[in-house]
């Protein structure tokens, strides 16, 4: 006859895989919240909303930190694929506003510099750029497009140099693409002269 199991334990077990569910849900919520937030400080910094962004920023930040309180306890949260995915747009949108102040990418907050992270972002800010330099190419602003070009060639050239695989390599791919209608966009210009 087999013995018996421990009912606290199997107890303890499933109370533990309940909480862990709705501390699940709750993080994947937040991070929605989060990606949300770091879209619509991209989509504001594209019409010079700068004070915008900032809040937009600020409030996904608050969301993260808030989130990251629940990790202590939880440290498997953090892998959600859609909290990696929101830390990933925060990435993105941080890069974009370094670049739109300073014209270069460079560190970001801790939380956002895990390798895949940032590699990710970067190779996404890459498309912003584009955005970007295809708004101030219409408005005549042509040095602001070499500018533009030659900071995503630089990453390009970066990128090369890692030896990127699986979901970084697509991204690295997509940052191609964007050097690549830069440059038409640059030809169109010369073009034009």
């Amino acid at each position: 006859m087999p013995k018996k199991k421990n009912p606290n334990t199997l107890n303890d077990v499933g109370k533990a895989h309940a909480t862990f569910e709705r501390m699940r849900r709750e993080i994947i919520g937040r991070s929605n919240a989060a990606l949300s937030k770091s879209k619509r400080a991209i989509f504001a910094m594209h019409r010079n909303d700068m004070k915008g962004a900032k809040v937009h920023l600020a409030e996904a930040k608050k969301i993260f930190i808030e989130s990251e309180a629940k990790f202590k306890e939880w440290p498997a949260l953090k892998h959600i694929g859609a909290h990696k995915a929101a830390l990933e747009e925060y990435a993105e949108a941080l890069l974009f506003e370094q670049f739109l102040k300073k014209g270069k990418f460079d560190a970001l907050e801790k939380r956002v510099m895990d390798h895949a992270t940032y590699l990710a972002a970067l190779s996404d800010a890459t498309g912003e750029v584009v955005r970007y330099a295809v708004r101030e190419a219409t408005a005549g602003r042509y040095d602001a497009v070499k500018s533009a070009t030659a900071t995503v060639e630089s990453v390009i050239e970066f990128l090369l140099g890692l030896d990127l695989s699986g979901y970084l390599r697509t991204k690295f791919d997509q940052a191609k693409k964007n050097l690549r209608n830069l440059e038409q966009v640059m030809y169109e210009i010369t073009i034009r002269k």
